[in-house]
């Protein structure tokens, strides 16, 4: 892969002409099934070829630089201690939050990584979406698990502003043959969040609302094509003072088929919220 190329890539949006009036559900297991699916191929640039690199505040998403020993030096059982933590100290030093927390931590590994014991959820995810909807995350907070988790960090305090973030970084070395893109949340119309209610029955306790997107031509996507090892990915997933698209910045894995030689994609992903009391 050369830095700095475009890609060709296909993406799986929301058909919405297929939405049933009363909305819909999916299944997470097996690969997001029940979705509404139409294949869109589109040209998604290299982040990395920017002259000006992405930041929070301009595209809602950007690279940040971890104090963390490199995931590839740590032993797995290590990943979601040591990067968590670097994650959540990061996300505080770059918002000002007065706590951060963290859950659903995961790692994921491409299809052509035939030793890796994965499930359905554990493959790279080829929907768009989001992961924090606006019906559990906008205006209260409705997740069981943040609720719970805010309780014991509040400490009788009120809860005034809350950002949601994706913290996603590979471990393995570029280039990747399912690397994952991002929508500049800019682009990103009210109308194309279409929302979703999703359940898996391997995992009973899995079940929440999802926002999936629709296609339109004014979003612009981009990847990264290389990381260093101290770098991660953090993206808005929503903020509760956000304008009116809440921030929501769109992702998809997608097929990186160009590139010879493409090491099978290793990563490790958390959700995290930054609390303001």
């Amino acid at each position: 892969m050369v830095s700095g190329a475009s890609v060709d890539a296909v993406l799986n949006f929301v058909d919405r002409d297929a939405i049933p009036g009363d909305g819909f559900s999916f299944n997470f297991d097996p690969a997001w099934s029940g979705i509404p699916v139409t294949a869109q191929r589109l040209e998604i640039r290299d982040a990395c070829a920017l002259d000006e690199p992405p930041t929070l505040e301009t595209y809602g998403f950007q690279k940040a630089r971890l104090d963390c020993t490199p995931l590839a030096q740590l032993d797995p059982a290590e990943f979601e201690h040591q990067w968590g933590a670097a994650v959540r100290e990061r996300i505080r030093d770059l918002t000002g939050a007065d706590a951060v927390i963290s859950w659903a931590f995961s790692a994921r590994f491409s299809e052509q990584k035939k030793d890796a014991a994965r499930s359905d959820v554990s493959n790279p995810a080829r929907r768009v979406h989001g992961d924090f909807a606006p019906t559990e995350f906008a205006t209260e907070i409705r997740h069981s698990l943040c609720r719970d988790q805010i309780a014991e960090v509040a400490q009788g305090r009120r809860l005034a502003r809350w950002i949601g973030f994706n913290a996603w970084q590979p471990f393995s070395p570029p280039p990747y043959d399912i690397p994952l893109a991002i929508c500049d949340t800019r682009t990103l119309a009210p109308g194309d969040v279409v929302i979703g209610r999703g359940s898996a029955p391997s995992m009973r306790e899995l079940e929440l609302d999802l926002p999936l997107f629709a296609w339109n031509a004014d979003q612009r996507w981009y990847y990264y094509s290389a990381f260093e090892p101290d770098e991660t990915l953090l993206f808005y997933g929503i903020d509760s003072a956000g304008p009116e698209n809440w921030r929501l910045v769109p992702h998809s894995a997608f097929d990186n088929s160009g590139v010879k030689g493409a090491n099978p994609r290793c990563s490790v992903e958390m959700r995290c919220m930054a609390l303001f009391f």
